[in-house]
């Protein structure tokens, strides 16, 4: 587990054992990850606590990014989570997270920020709960003022698995994908918010290039492929 690994405090072996997991990946045709799992521990009844490093946010973006250059050198894209502030499991569907901005910055976001400056994973995937009263997948300031523009994520943000509230404002906000798969349900509500104007098509574009250019950047892999790896 993650909480075990951090204890080596040696990034070149999480590396290492990261490429493994990454060709198990490979060998099954996934093409991501659904890790590392970076979330600052805050609570020790949070149930995903074993999926996170650290109580050190520090600790936990070197641990992380050397984990996403690990999967990525494989070929396969790396997914950090849970963004952002996902402290505990219970209500964790509505659990509205209330905090200043340094403590979000200096304490919750700081691994997040190593992880996607050093590691530059392929993909991010927001929380279920709300930060400061917006949903985290439909948080412009999370999505696109930090995670796109501060930091240069260049990658598609997912939904958690059930974690989209809101699929127009999540694609309007910078978010990519729901999971799990939507059906048509959402799709004929993005075209209403459309037609009636609460998106715009420039907006829809720019989350489909995204997703796009990380679909070609992380191929499907060809059994000649694999024989080599």
């Amino acid at each position: 587990t993650a909480s075990a690994v951090a204890c080596s405090f040696d990034p070149a072996l999480v590396a290492e054992m990261a490429q493994a997991i990454a060709r198990e990946a490979w060998n099954e045709d996934i093409s991501v990850l659904l890790g590392p799992g970076v979330n600052h521990k805050r609570s020790p009844l949070c149930g995903r606590n074993f999926e996170y490093f650290s109580e050190d946010p520090y600790l936990s973006g070197k641990m992380a990014a050397a984990m996403i250059r690990g999967i990525q050198k494989v070929g396969v894209s790396a997914c950090a989570k849970h963004f952002a502030v996902n402290s505990q499991e219970e209500r964790r569907m509505a659990l509205n997270a209330v905090l200043d901005e340094r403590t979000l910055r200096e304490m919750y976001l700081t691994g997040f920020e190593i992880a996607v400056k050093e590691g530059k994973p392929g993909a991010v995937m927001s929380s279920y709960n709300e930060v400061n009263g917006t949903y985290a997948n439909e948080n412009p300031f999370l999505l696109k003022q930090i995670l796109r523009k501060e930091w240069g994520f260049e990658g598609f943000v997912v939904t958690d698995w059930g974690g989209g509230n809101d699929f127009t404002e999540g694609i309007r906000n910078g978010s990519n994908l729901q999971m799990p798969g939507c059906g048509f349900y959402s799709a004929r509500e993005l075209i209403r918010a459309l037609k009636e104007g609460r998106i715009t098509e420039q907006e829809i574009d720019e989350r489909v290039d995204e997703l796009l250019t990380a679909a070609l950047t992380f191929p499907k892999h060809s059994a000649e492929e694999k024989h080599k790896l």
